[in-house]
C-alpha cells in the first residue's frame, strides 16, 4: 500500500521564466511520476499549457505545431498510474497585456477548444487550472476569473476549475498588503462576481508570513466555504528571500507549514515537486529535502 505524505498534489511547470529546465528524458519524467506516486501524489496540475510564444503540445492556436507533445506523454502517463491531471490554461504574459481581458479571453477560447479536442477523453483529465495569477482585483482580474472559468464549464460542465492565487501581504506587497479580514473582503469581492464557475481555490502559502499564516487560511477557508469552494492549499517548496532566485526550504521551515495547513486545507498541493522535493532533482539540497520528508512523514 503506497503511504500518503501531506502532499498530494504538484503543479508541472514545464513553460518557466523563473526556474531552469531540468532536461529529463521521457525515462526521467516516469522516474519522477514514479517517486510522486510513492510519496501519495495523486494529482499533477499543468501550471501553463501556453505561455507567450510558447506550447506543452504542437498547438495550432498558439503556433507551436513543431512543439513535442509534452501534455499528451504526461497525460497518458498519469492515466497509467490513476493520477488526477488539471490542464493550464494560456497566458499571453505575466500581466496579460495590462489587463487585455476581452484578447486573453478570446485567445482562451481557441486554446480550450483544442486542448479539449486532443485530451478531454483521458481518464485522467479532471479540470482546468486558470494561471493568471492575482492577489486583488487589479489587471482586470475579476473579468479574467469570470470568463475563463465561464469557457471551461462551456466547454465541460462536469470539470473542475481551479485557481492558484496569492496574498497581498508585506511579503508581496510594498504598501504591507492586506490584513486578514481584508483578504476576506476581497475575495468576497471576487467570487461574488467571478467565482460562479470556480471550483477549487488554492492560495500560495509562501506569500503570507509564517507568524500569521493561521489567520490568513482562516479567512481564505471561510470566504472559500462561503461560495461553495473547495479550500485547498498552494505550499511553497521553495524559499522566497533567498536572492533573486528560488531554492528548495529549509525543512524545518517546511514541517510548520504543513502543521498549520492541517487544520484548514481540503487539499495540500505544492510547487512544486520535479524541482524542488525529488530524489532527482538538479538541485542537491532538494533530494536532500525529499530524505527528510519521507523519513518524517512516510515511514
Amino acid at each position: 500500500m503506497i503511504k500518503k505524505g501531506p502532499i498530494t498534489g504538484t503543479f508541472i511547470d514545464e513553460i518557466t521564466y523563473d526556474i531552469p529546465s531540468s532536461n529529463w528524458s521521457e525515462e526521467q519524467w516516469k522516474a519522477d511520476l514514479d517517486n510522486m506516486q510513492q510519496s501519495g501524489i495523486d494529482t499533477l496540475i499543468f501550471i501553463r499549457g501556453g505561455f507567450e510564444d510558447k506550447c506543452i503540445f504542437p498547438s495550432k492556436s498558439i503556433g507551436t505545431l513543431g512543439t513535442p507533445d509534452f501534455a499528451g506523454f504526461i497525460i497518458e502517463e498519469a492515466a497509467n498510474r490513476n493520477m488526477d491531471i488539471y490542464f493550464g490554461l494560456y497566458s499571453s504574459n505575466l500581466c496579460w497585456n495590462n489587463g487585455d481581458a476581452k484578447g486573453e479571453i478570446i485567445k482562451n477560447k481557441a486554446f480550450i477548444d483544442e486542448v479539449w479536442a486532443r485530451y478531454g477523453d483521458s481518464p485522467s483529465f479532471k479540470g482546468w487550472y486558470i494561471p493568471q495569477e492575482c492577489e486583488r482585483e487589479r489587471l482586470n482580474f475579476s473579468e479574467i476569473l469570470r470568463g475563463l472559468s465561464a469557457l471551461c464549464k462551456d466547454k465541460s460542465p462536469d470539470k473542475k476549475v481551479m485557481i492558484s492565487p496569492y496574498f497581498s501581504t508585506k511579503c508581496t506587497s510594498m504598501d504591507c498588503g492586506f490584513t486578514p479580514q481584508q483578504t476576506f473582503e476581497e475575495w468576497d469581492k471576487l467570487f461574488r462576481y467571478g467565482g460562479k464557475d470556480i471550483d477549487i481555490c488554492a492560495f500560495q502559502d509562501g506569500t503570507a508570513p509564517l507568524s500569521s499564516m493561521g489567520e490568513y487560511y482562516m479567512m481564505t477557508k471561510a470566504v472559500c466555504e462561503k461560495y461553495n469552494i473547495e479550500h485547498w492549499v498552494n505550499v511553497e517548496l521553495f524559499e522566497r528571500d533567498v536572492r533573486c532566485m528560488y531554492y528548495p526550504i529549509p525543512f524545518t521551515q517546511l514541517v510548520p507549514k504543513l502543521e498549520y495547513h492541517k487544520e484548514y486545507a481540503d487539499k495540500m498541493i505544492c510547487f512544486e515537486y520535479s524541482h524542488f522535493l525529488s530524489p532527482q532533482s538538479i538541485y542537491p539540497s532538494a533530494r536532500n529535502l525529499n530524505k527528510l520528508y519521507c523519513e518524517y512523514y512516510l515511514k
